[in-house]
């Protein structure tokens, strides 16, 4: 659908106040957004460009301090859709420095579990081996045994055989 001469305006509301920031207007998606007024151009600034990203209408808040914090509310009435309006709020939340985390418990657990695991996969292939053998020499003695209960030398003509037992010829 698009859009043509699109307003625009940005609002901060916390506890204490209401504030208009920053207006515009967007004549159309290959213009640059132009700004009508502005509170305080020394601190807010357009950050958005339609030709970069398009449509981004985003701002820029420079030298932040623990009274901005709040809720920044961005209003957008498009006369192509017949002037509905559009509205997103961020909350922005300043502190002072931003704390780092301890990861050192962590580290800890996931080195426990980690090795809890790499024990297991050994431990299983140990077995496996150990099985492995056992069973490779359990087939070796039953070859052997085959192989000595498996001598008939009746064939052969061995001494003690059924082959030298047999009746002479009687004349």
């Amino acid at each position: 659908m698009g859009f043509e001469n699109l307003q625009f305006w940005w609002t901060f509301n916390n506890s204490e106040e209401f504030k208009n920031l920053l207006d515009g207007t967007v004549k159309n998606e290959k213009s640059e957004p132009k700004i009508r007024s502005n509170i305080d151009p020394s601190r807010i600034e357009m950050a958005g460009s339609v030709k970069e990203k398009k449509n981004n209408i985003s701002i820029l808040i420079l030298n932040l301090e623990f009274s901005d914090k709040g809720k920044y509310t961005c209003r957008v009435k498009n006369p192509k859709e017949k002037n509905a309006q559009h509205e997103a709020t961020i909350s922005l939340i300043v502190v002072d420095k931003l704390v780092k985390v301890d990861n050192t418990v962590t580290i800890i657990i996931l080195s426990v579990v980690g090795g809890l695991i790499g024990l297991l996969i050994v431990i299983m292939l140990i077995k496996k081996f150990v099985t492995f053998i056992i069973k490779k020499t359990q087939e070796k003695k039953k070859e052997c045994l085959v192989n000595s209960s498996g001598n008939d030398n009746t064939e052969n003509g061995m001494a003690g055989s059924k082959a030298e037992q047999k009746a002479t010829p009687k004349l």
